[in-house]
């Protein structure tokens, strides 16, 4: 008899996802929350509350019977009780689409520990998408590669996920290098291709390492922001943000250089552009007021979920939003 894992079993490594465990993330998603509900503009059932009037899933308020409401919703008890004809008010349970924007580029397969930044942002895609689906919501994705983008429809339906989440084994599989052999598209790219398919009141959910994140997306983020929800997650690798005290050897997978520990003038430059340049992600989203979340990839992925999204959180999709 197969017994599930415990989310907090659930671990994500290596150089290259694997199906099982994206699967598997399914029972980490349970516990996660990606949003409060909200007014949405969907016209489609699914779990997010709207302030719409009409028959619904919820009961919300009896009030005095006003010219044009459906004799359906007559309180005849109310309407007995008080001489007066009244109303039933309901609030609607309604959907939002939930696409996942999941950057496959080759600066992804990079990591210095427990799992490439590929991996660790493959596993939160898995999260998200089956979270969103058990809220009853239609789960997409786009899978952005070097030379192609991947479009998984939204669907409300598991196969939807698992779509997805063949799609992402298979794409992340054919990564070799963190440097395109021939180049790679830009984020503008898939910026530009989320706001041609996505529809108003969807939820976006970016995820990426944000290296080309910059003043060039400018355009592309305001207008997509304008009719759509938009969340950023950077996964970032800690050798990244500064270079180790002591030497190391790294290749891009052609080449190997040697990097010199006692050289601190180069530790010093790179510790300061990558600052900079993670300072600038951070103010083009304040300044489109986009929330923006960091997941460490050497850190294990199922509590930097919870410490996000966990069910316990007041408001998931706002932490750590930017004002």
């Amino acid at each position: 008899m197969h017994v599930a894992a415990s989310p907090t079993e659930l671990d994500l490594r290596g150089a290259y996802p694997e199906v099982s465990p994206l699967v598997q993330m399914r029972y980490a998603a349970r516990q996660l929350q990606l949003f409060k509900p909200r007014l949405v503009r969907s016209d489609q059932a699914g779990n997010l509350l709207t302030r719409y009037r009409g028959r619904g899933m919820n009961f919300e308020e009896v009030r005095d019977y006003q010219a044009g409401d459906d004799v359906r919703s007559i309180d005849w008890r109310v309407t007995a009780r008080t001489g007066k004809t009244h109303t039933k008010l309901y609030q609607e349970e309604r959907e939002r689409p939930v696409v996942i924007l999941l950057d496959l580029r080759s600066p992804m397969f990079f990591g210095s520990h427990r799992a490439f930044k590929s991996v660790a942002a493959s596993g939160i895609a898995a999260a998200l998408g089956w979270a969103g689906l058990q809220h009853s919501d239609r789960i997409g994705a786009l899978l952005f590669c070097d030379q192609e983008i991947d479009t998984v429809r939204p669907r409300r339906s598991h196969h939807a996920v698992l779509s997805m989440i063949h799609n992402i084994v298979a794409r992340a599989a054919e990564l070799r290098s963190p440097v395109a052999e021939n180049g790679s598209q830009t984020m503008k790219t898939l910026l530009e291709e989320a706001r041609r398919i996505a529809r108003p009141g969807s939820a976006l959910f970016l995820i990426s390492d944000c290296h080309d994140l910059d003043e060039h997306c400018s355009q592309s983020l305001y207008l997509l922001s304008r009719h759509a929800d938009l969340q950023v997650i950077r996964v970032t690798d800690p050798l990244e943000l500064q270079l180790p005290t002591q030497s190391l050897t790294i290749s891009d997978g052609r080449q190997r250089t040697f990097l010199n520990a006692g050289n601190r003038s180069l530790r010093e430059h790179f510790a300061d552009k990558q600052a900079q340049a993670r300072m600038d992600v951070e103010q083009l989203c304040r300044r489109h007021k986009l929330p923006l979340l960091d997941f460490d990839n050497t850190k294990p992925l199922v509590s930097e979920l919870m410490s996000f999204y966990g069910s316990r959180q007041q408001n998931g999709w706002h932490k750590n939003k930017r004002q």
